[in-house]
Formats: structure tokens, sequence, C-alpha cells
């Protein structure tokens, strides 16, 4: 599952497609995203899919959600001194998780922008956002997208 897709986004950063200006006025890359992207490619189905992929899921579309990115990526890991009672703990897993949602979601914006997914599902009560990365061509990307539209809905 997303060896292709990764392979695929990791060549998209390194063209530029991860790319913003800072404040110096010169480039530089989106780490962050370009994480977050990597890691929906991983946990996304290649396009095209094979023989052995779920048919009920499309290529390419990630609905896991900010929290299965965060935890992945070890967001939400709380202090490890011994010291720490459980309230302080708490407080702290409440204020990474703020922060976690927001870096991702700003993630999410970013990669929008540089035309690297598009929103296809926006969230509902008990469901999270559905997201197609668009990691081919215009072509390639418009069959992946009506794919997913066909599937989910």
């Amino acid at each position: 599952m997303g060896f292709r897709n990764t392979t695929i986004a990791i060549k998209k950063a390194g063209d530029g497609g991860t790319l913003k200006l800072r404040k110096d006025d010169v480039f530089g890359i989106d780490s962050f995203a370009t994480l977050v992207l990597l890691y929906m490619a991983a946990k996304t189905y290649d396009y095209p899919k094979d023989e052995n992929q779920n048919p009920s899921i499309p290529a390419r579309y990630y609905d896991q959600g900010w929290k299965t990115i965060a935890e992945g990526l070890g967001l939400l890991y709380a202090s490890v001194n011994k010291n720490t009672t459980d309230s302080e703990e708490a407080a702290l897993i409440k204020k990474r998780k703020a922060t976690a949602k927001n870096r991702i979601s700003r993630a999410w914006t970013f990669l929008a922008k540089k035309n690297l997914l598009i929103q296809l599902k926006p969230p509902s009560l008990g469901e999270n956002a559905g997201y197609v990365l668009l990691l081919g061509d215009d072509e390639e990307n418009a069959e992946v997208i009506e794919n997913a539209k066909e599937i989910i809905q």
C-alpha cells in the first residue's frame, strides 16, 4: 500500500512541490507539509490499483483524519518525566492535540494550494474529511478524482 504513491510524492517534493517563500525572500521546503504528504501517500492505495486492493476504497484517497497522522508521527506523546502528575500529563496531551490538529490542518491547506491534494468530502459529524492526493498529471488526477467520487458516493 502506498509505495508508488510515496515514491511519486518524494519526487514532487524534490521538484519543488512543497517549497514556500520564507520571510527572508528565500524559498525553503515546508518540511512538515512534506512529511504529512508522505504519510498520507504511504497510507493510501497506489494508482493504478492492483487486484489485491479493496475495490471499495479509492486509490490515493485519505480519510483517516488528523489524529491518525498525529499519532503516526508521534506528535501526541506525553511527557516522559516521572514526576509529572496525571493532571499535568492530561493538560500536556490536550495542548499537543490542539497543536497537532492546527499544524496538520495548515499542512493540508498548504498542500491544497500547491495542488497536491483536494478535499473531496468535507468532515461531518462522526466522519473525517476525505482527501484525494494529486500526484499525477492533470489527466491522471482527473481519473483518480472521478474514480474516488464513484466509489465514495
